[in-house]
C-alpha cells in the first residue's frame, strides 16, 4: 500500500507542479512524463491517469487510479515506485517549488490515517489530519534540519 500511495502521490505533484508551470523544469517535465507514460504502458489504457492529471486534487480520480493499479497488480511495482521517486525528488529541487518545505492540505481517511517521515529544511505545515474512525498518526515530523542520509 506504501508503494501504491507514493505512486499515486508522486503522480499527483507533478501533475500540480505541470499547472503550476514548475513543470516547466526539463527534469520535473521528463520525469512526469516518465511516470506516466509508464503507468499507462503497464495498465494498456490510460483514462485514469488522465483524469488525475486533468484534476489533481480529486480524492475520486486518486481513488479510481489506486482501484486501477491495484486491479492490475501494480500496486507494489517497483519500476513504478523508482520512477515516482525520480518525480518526487525532480519536484522537490525544481526552481520555484515550494522546495525547502513542505505543505500538506486537508487529510481525511475513512478509516486510518498515517502521516510519516516528512523532514523538512524549512516548514511543515498540516492541514486539519483526521481518522473518521480509527487512529490518526504523525510520527518524525522534522523541520529546520536537513534531510537524514540514507546509508
Amino acid at each position: 500500500m506504501e508503494i501504491l500511495a507514493s505512486i499515486i502521490g508522486a503522480l499527483v505533484a507533478g501533475a500540480l507542479a505541470k499547472t503550476a508551470e514548475i513543470g516547466g523544469e526539463h527534469a520535473v517535465a521528463h520525469a512526469y512524463d516518465g511516470l506516466r507514460k509508464l503507468i499507462i504502458q503497464k495498465l494498456g489504457k490510460g483514462g485514469a491517469v488522465q483524469s488525475v492529471e486533468d484534476d489533481p486534487h480529486s480524492e475520486t480520480a486518486q481513488a479510481a487510479l489506486a482501484e486501477t493499479l491495484t486491479k492490475a497488480g501494480l500496486g507494489a511495482d517497483t519500476e513504478l515506485a523508482r520512477h515516482a521517486e525520480t518525480l518526487r525528488a525532480a519536484v522537490a529541487s525544481a526552481p520555484g517549488a515550494a522546495g525547502a518545505g513542505i505543505e500538506v492540505g486537508n487529510i481525511i481517511g475513512k478509516v486510518n490515517v498515517l502521516v510519516d517521515n516528512l523532514v523538512a529544511t524549512g516548514q511543515i505545515r498540516l492541514g486539519d489530519v483526521r481518522a473518521e474512525t480509527g487512529d490518526a498518526t504523525l510520527t518524525n515530523l522534522t523541520a529546520g534540519a536537513a534531510a537524514p542520509k540514507k546509508g
